[in-house]
């Protein structure tokens, strides 16, 4: 792979995370922008993710007939254009909209990234080219999500537009074809769900992307509802749990190359368990500790089981490369309106219980769900 190509796609991480935490940290900010009940304005958390999750699928096949430069120059443009006008907005409908169209946009980018590395770029280098994007990812996320504790909410989403109109232009003047178009194979998501491999792969980033946006989507109320912290704090919070992210996505990469993948995701589902035993702690100085170590524990199952879709067999690694993106967002939404649901009728406390023992049987049962069959 090319310079100029590995700096697009880090650039693509960055532009398409810069922005997407952040909106939890900033739900309160957005509600009090608008006039609007929390409850109301949460809702532009799961309006990116479910339009991400059902549009990801598409991309993946599309590959057959189309060049990815091609695909990202039309995506990365849409979502340039309804990141600006998502900063531009009058009424909280119009926000709505706008990232609605973001997550359809935006749930091309990973998809078509992991696709041109599994394709240019080889075996035993694919954990750390998966390792550094999503690091990057990570640290967009967290500049972000600092930002989003001193500035106006707007201005979050105008330097998001911005720099997605710098990757554009990156896209359409240096980005190489990817062509993939030659390859003889067919669409076959009908095949791709039949198959076992993929299959408990998927029902294994669907479960974790669940129970994990259930917790974390509404971890901002929970903050400032239950906590009674301010803006600031939240923000600042996030932040150092997305620096546990990026440290642990950089370290998990290289742990991956070392240690077989399916123990490192073992590993993130246990820490990640753990941690529910002191998450209703009102001491904050624990707290930054338990966000940090949250953050890092997920980057490990996240980098892990990336690492682990770039070596499917081929004939199916084009389809879970969309289906991957597809369930993390369309379960991570479903995951967030569930967390809803729970909180309303019963509260935090039975949330986070939940979530606690879903993620244990997870890390229990996945390294043979995932060696099962191979």
């Amino acid at each position: 792979m090319k310079k100029t190509d590995f700096f697009t796609f880090c650039l693509t991480f960055f532009t398409l995370s810069f922005g997407v935490t952040a909106m939890a940290a900033l739900v309160p900010a957005v509600a009090h922008d608008f006039n609007v009940s929390g409850k109301e304005a949460i809702k532009l958390t799961w309006l990116y993710m479910l339009p991400y999750g059902l549009f990801a699928v598409i991309w993946g096949p599309l590959t057959r007939v189309v060049k990815i430069r091609n695909i990202f120059a039309f995506t990365v443009g849409g979502f340039f254009l309804s990141a600006m006008l998502l900063s531009m907005a009058m009424s909280i409908n119009l926000t709505f909209i706008f990232r609605f169209l973001m997550g359809c946009f935006g749930s091309s980018f990973i998809p078509l990234a992991l696709i041109s590395v599994a394709k240019t770029v080889r075996k035993e280098e694919k954990s750390k080219y998966i390792g550094v994007f999503f690091a990057i990812s990570y640290f967009s996320t967290m500049l972000s999500v600092f930002l989003s504790g001193f500035i106006y909410w707007r201005f979050i989403y105008f330097a998001q537009a911005c720099i997605s109109l710098v990757l554009l232009c990156m896209v359409i003047f240096y980005m190489e074809n990817f062509d993939f178009t030659n390859e003889k194979s067919k669409i076959s998501y009908a095949k791709t769900l039949t198959n076992g491999q993929a299959m408990r792969f998927l029902f294994i980033v669907g479960c974790a992307s669940f129970l994990y946006h259930a917790v974390w989507q509404r971890f901002g109320l929970f903050l400032n509802e239950e906590m009674g912290m301010v803006q600031t704090i939240i923000s600042v919070l996030f932040t150092v749990s997305t620096f546990g992210a990026v440290i642990f996505e950089f370290a998990g990469g290289l742990l991956v190359a070392r240690v077989k993948s399916l123990k490192v995701v073992r590993y993130g589902f246990f820490t990640m368990c753990f941690i529910f035993l002191f998450i209703l702690t009102r001491n904050i100085s624990l707290m930054f500790f338990i966000v940090f170590v949250w953050g890092g524990a997920w980057a490990l199952t996240h980098v892990a089981l990336s690492s682990y879709l770039t070596n499917l067999p081929d004939n199916v690694l084009r389809d879970v490369s969309s289906l991957n993106s597809s369930f993390r967002f369309l379960f991570g939404g479903l995951g967030a309106l569930f967390g809803g649901v729970v909180v309303n009728l019963f509260g935090f406390s039975v949330l986070f219980f939940i979530c606690g023992a879903g993620l244990f049987f997870l890390g229990y049962f996945c390294k043979n769900l995932l060696t099962q069959g191979v």
